[in-house]
């Protein structure tokens, strides 16, 4: 057993972080504040403090789905001309957003009120030249998304009280919609490990061991679609699981209380209404989405995604050493991608096509995979649920465009059931 030393730090990964820290303009995939590691929403809650302090100050937690969005809306703001550019590369028609889909909607489904960005295409005289010129060499340099139905955004928020009735729901799906993006949210690591270690990989494993046995999740999004990355037209397909947690018993910095605030978090909600995780991994067992040769996981950070994971469905401490980790997830997940471990392939290939000076200024994630692949920056993306159906999106819209190739000649296949940091490169 290691000893542990309770310091903040980032997971190390040779010259890199294992989690990358994200460019300024890019919405954060698993960023960095500090020297700690926090997911998408709290590290941009982070970023909007920095950027303008006056824009959010003692925001209570968050209950209403309307009410979420004010933060992001505040995000929306301060990327006016970005989302302008982005606009350019979609015409989809009449204007629409997300509300007016809702009246055929299911009843229930959690969703954003707002009008989605980049639906709306404003006219080439509306713009200024350097902005369209800017716009139409990002069209050339990827085509356009053909974008989902936006039913297919909805993302149904999962409590104690519709636990067993959502699970309902995924196992009558499971059979046919058996591909699954997961994402998880937690407190940030605290952690790291100290002694000796047998290899840089089992350093990598320690630190991610001894952060999932001291922290709980708060949150885990579920996203199912098919082998074609199609998803079901009528009800959800994405789901937000929001557990029990009481931020008085749990090991949290103040700093981290705060931004997970502002990103959305009600604690209070989650006292009271949480939904128990061990309830929740006996369902998620039965529901047709473990244990199948026939289902494949995709995640964009397997090492926490799947170490969360694992550990509540062992309900135990999680494996000493990285092999005893790696039978249980092949035990449970028999087919799964980290599309962290693809965007790191295609990135090495394009730092050895340019010269060392821009290339170490380059930095993937999944955001910035996102961009490339002309997903629009919806905000909803950056919640819990919303970082696992873009994994989906970005997993299938890059697949499709190389033709299940990278840039080296190799197959995603060649890096299927690899962890990166664990067993990846």
């Amino acid at each position: 057993m290691q000893s542990v030393n309770m310091q903040p730090h980032v997971f190390p990964m040779g010259e890199h972080s294992f989690f990358q820290q994200q460019q300024a303009d890019q919405q954060p995939t698993m960023g960095i504040a500090g020297n700690q590691i926090y997911s998408p929403q709290v590290a941009q809650a982070g970023l909007l403090q920095q950027q303008q302090p006056g824009l959010i100050q003692n925001m209570p937690g968050l209950t209403k789905t309307q009410e979420i969005t004010n933060s992001y809306l505040l995000k929306q703001k301060l990327e006016a001309e970005q989302q302008q550019q982005q606009q350019q590369q979609f015409n989809m028609g009449n204007p629409m957003g997300v509300a007016a889909a809702t009246t055929n909607g299911p009843p229930g489904l959690n969703v954003f009120r707002q009008g989605m960005p980049a639906l709306n295409r404003p006219s080439k005289g509306q713009l200024p030249k350097h902005m369209a010129a800017a716009a139409a060499a990002a069209a050339a340099a990827a085509p356009p998304m053909l974008l989902p139905p936006p039913g297919h955004f909805f993302i149904r928020e999962v409590w104690k009280n519709n636990l067993h009735s959502e699970f309902a729901t995924i196992r009558k799906l499971a059979s046919q919609y058996n591909y699954i993006s997961m994402s998880t949210e937690f407190v940030g690591t605290i952690a790291r490990p100290i002694g000796n270690f047998r290899s840089k990989t089992d350093y990598h494993y320690q630190t991610m061991r001894s952060n999932v046995d001291f922290l709980n999740p708060i949150q885990i999004g579920i996203s199912l679609c098919d082998a074609n990355g199609a998803k079901p037209d009528h009800g959800p397909s994405t789901w937000q699981f929001n557990f029990n947690f009481d931020e008085s018993k749990e090991m949290m910095s103040a700093e981290s209380f705060e931004l997970l605030q502002r990103s959305g978090i009600n604690f209070e909600s989650h006292a009271l209404h949480g939904v128990d995780p061990f309830e929740f991994a006996q369902l998620l067992t039965d529901s047709g989405l473990l244990m199948d040769s026939n289902t494949t996981w995709v995640t964009y950070h397997a090492a926490y995604d799947f170490g969360f994971l694992i550990h509540i469905l062992m309900n135990n401490s999680m494996p000493n050493n990285r092999e005893e980790f790696e039978w249980w997830v092949h035990k449970f997940l028999p087919n799964f991608y980290d599309l962290n471990l693809i965007c790191k392939v295609i990135q090495d290939y394009k730092q050895q096509q340019q010269p060392a000076a821009v290339s170490q200024q380059q930095q993937f994630s999944l955001a910035s995979l996102a961009e490339e692949l002309g997903i629009p920056k919806f905000p909803l993306f950056t919640t819990t649920g919303g970082q696992a159906l873009l994994t989906l999106l970005g997993f299938f819209q890059l697949s499709k465009l190389s033709m299940n190739k990278l840039p080296n000649g190799l197959s995603f296949s060649n890096y299927k059931n690899l962890i990166y940091g664990i067993n990846g490169e």
